[in-house]
C-alpha cells in the first residue's frame, strides 16, 4: 500500500468488508431514526411547488419504473427517484443535520438507498447498514477538506453527500474494493453544490443530485467505468480541489474507521425541531425561554441584540428576507417569528408570513453583535451558540444564551416529540391511517425482509 493512498484504500476496504453484524446497535437505531425523519419531511416536501416541477421534469424524461417518488407513488428510474426524493426531503430545511458532516447527510444518502433498495428488493437490515456506511464515509471527509470547503462557498450536502451516497450504494450492491475506488472517483467528479443558492429551490436540488450522483457513480463503476483509484489523495484530486493544500495525516483520519462510529457521537446525527437552518435554532430556543419566563408585549421592545460568532453569517445570509425560503436562512426572521408565534413550524415559512408588518417592525429593531469566539480552523464539531438580548422601553434588559439547542444529542427530541414531528409532516400527504402505519413500519425497519 502506498502511504499516499491510505485513505482510498481504507475507505474501500471499510465499505467492502463491513457487515450488518459489525455495526453497533446504537448506530443502527440512529440510522432508523434518520430514515424515518427523512420520509416524514419528504412527505411534507412532496406538497411543495418544487416537487411538482421536478416530477413534471421526470415524467418528460421518462425512465424504467424502478423506484417510487415519495408522496405520489409515481415510479421512475432509481436515478430520477433519488433526484426528486432528495430534493423534496430537503425542500423545507426540516431534515436532520450533522456537526460532524457540517451539512445534511440523510437527504443525500437515504434517497439513494431507498430507490436502489426498492428496485432490488433489499431488506430493512440492508437499508440500515448501507445508511451507516454512507454516513461514516462522508462524515470523515470534512476532517480532510476542513472548514475551507464550506467557507469557499461549497454546499457540503451536495459535495460530500455525493461521496456518501456512492459509498452506501457500493455497499448495497456489493462492489469489490477496486470497484469502490472507481465509484469514489466518479462521484468526486460529479459532486457539486453552491451555497449562494441557499433560499432558492436549487439548494434542495443539491441533495437530490447528490443521491442521484451516488447511484450513477456506482452503476458506472460496476459496469467497468474507470476513474482515479486515489481521487482523494492524488495531486489535483478531491481534497486539493475542494479544500486546501496542507499536508494531511491520512493514517490519523482513518485509524478509527470501522472501530468507532461517528454517527453515535454527540456531533453525529441531529434531528431538527424547527424547519429552518440549524444555526437559527439556538436563537429560537433563547426567545422561547424568554417568552416563558418574562411578561412583555411586542410594542414594549426597544431593541434586540442577536449575539453570534464571527462566521454565523455564512449560512444566515438573509437579513431582510423576501420569501419563505429565504426566511429559513434568516436569523432575524426566525427570532421575530418566535417572538410573535412561539415555536416555529412549517406554516410560518410562506412569503406572506415573512412580509407581515409586525415581522418587519421587529426586524428593524434587531442588530447583530459578535459575542462568541471564532471556531478553530478545521473544526466541524464546535457548535454555533447564539444569544438574544431584548431591551424594553421600561429599562428592563432580558438576556438568554443558548449553547446546546433543542435537537442536539445533549438536548434531543423526546420520542413523543419525534413521533409528533413525523405525524405533522406525513399528514401533509397521507391519511391518518397511513401516517400511523408508515411510522410503525419505519420504526421496525430492521424486521422488513423486502
Amino acid at each position: 500500500m502506498k502511504t499516499k493512498d491510505i485513505f482510498s484504500d481504507e475507505i474501500s476496504k471499510f465499505i467492502a468488508n463491513t457487515n450488518y453484524e459489525d455495526i453497533p446497535q446504537e448506530a443502527i437505531d440512529i440510522a432508523r431514526m434518520g430514515i424515518t425523519d427523512f420520509v416524514g419531511v419528504a412527505l411534507a416536501g412532496s406538497q411543495e411547488d418544487l416537487c411538482k416541477i421536478l416530477q413534471g421534469y421526470v415524467e418528460k424524461m421518462g425512465g424504467n419504473p424502478q423506484a417510487s417518488i415519495i408522496g405520489s407513488g409515481y415510479k421512475t428510474s432509481t436515478y430520477q427517484a433519488a433526484l426528486v426524493n432528495g430534493a423534496i426531503g430537503h425542500a423545507l430545511d426540516y431534515d436532520d443535520w450533522s456537526m460532524a458532516f457540517y451539512g445534511h447527510p440523510t437527504v443525500a444518502i437515504a434517497p439513494a438507498i431507498l430507490a436502489v433498495g426498492e428496485s432490488m428488493g433489499a431488506s430493512g437490515r440492508d437499508i440500515l447498514a448501507a445508511y451507516v456506511i454512507g454516513f461514516e464515509v462522508c462524515a470523515c471527509i470534512p476532517w480532510l477538506v476542513k472548514k475551507n470547503h464550506y467557507d469557499q462557498g461549497w454546499h457540503i450536502t451536495g459535495t460530500l453527500g455525493s461521496i456518501g451516497a456512492a459509498a452506501a450504494i457500493s455497499w448495497l450492491l456489493k462492489l469489490n474494493a477496486d470497484q469502490i475506488k472507481m465509484s469514489m472517483g466518479i462521484a468526486a467528479s460529479l459532486a457539486s453544490g453552491i451555497r449562494a443558492n441557499n433560499g432558492t429551490m436549487t439548494k434542495p436540488l443539491h441533495a437530490g443530485q447528490a443521491a442521484a450522483n451516488g447511484i450513477q457513480a456506482v452503476l458506472l463503476a460496476q459496469s467497468g467505468y474507470t476513474a482515479r483509484e486515489n481521487i482523494f489523495e492524488v495531486e489535483r484530486g478531491f481534497i486539493k480541489a475542494f479544500g486546501h493544500n496542507e499536508i494531511v495525516d491520512w493514517k490519523e483520519i482513518t485509524k478509527n474507521l470501522g472501530k468507532t462510529f461517528i454517527i453515535t457521537n454527540a456531533e453525529g446525527l441531529l434531528i431538527k425541531p424547527y424547519p429552518s437552518c440549524g444555526g437559527t435554532h439556538f436563537a429560537i430556543d433563547a426567545v422561547l425561554d424568554i417568552k416563558k419566563n418574562y411578561e412583555f408585549s411586542l410594542d414594549d421592545i426597544l431593541e434586540i441584540e442577536l449575539g453570534v460568532n464571527p462566521v454565523a453569517e455564512l449560512p444566515l445570509i438573509y437579513h431582510r428576507p423576501k420569501t419563505g425560503l429565504q426566511g429559513k436562512f434568516s436569523l432575524e426572521y426566525t427570532v421575530a417569528r418566535a417572538l410573535i408565534s412561539g415555536p416555529v413550524n412549517l406554516d410560518h415559512f410562506t412569503d406572506e408570513m415573512v412580509n407581515q408588518p409586525e415581522v418587519l417592525s421587529l426586524i428593524d429593531k434587531m442588530k447583530w453583535v459578535v459575542k462568541f469566539p471564532m471556531p478553530s480552523q478545521g473544526s466541524f464539531t464546535e457548535f454555533d451558540p447564539k444569544s438574544v438580548l431584548i431591551k424594553l422601553k421600561d429599562g428592563r434588559e432580558i438576556y438568554k444564551e443558548v449553547l446546546i439547542s433543542k435537537g442536539m444529542r445533549d438536548n434531543p427530541l423526546t420520542p413523543e416529540e419525534f413521533k409528533l414531528k413525523y405525524t405533522n409532516c406525513a399528514s401533509k400527504a397521507l391519511s391518518n391511517e397511513k401516517v400511523t402505519k408508515s411510522f410503525e413500519m419505519l420504526s421496525n425497519l430492521q424486521e422488513i425482509e423486502d
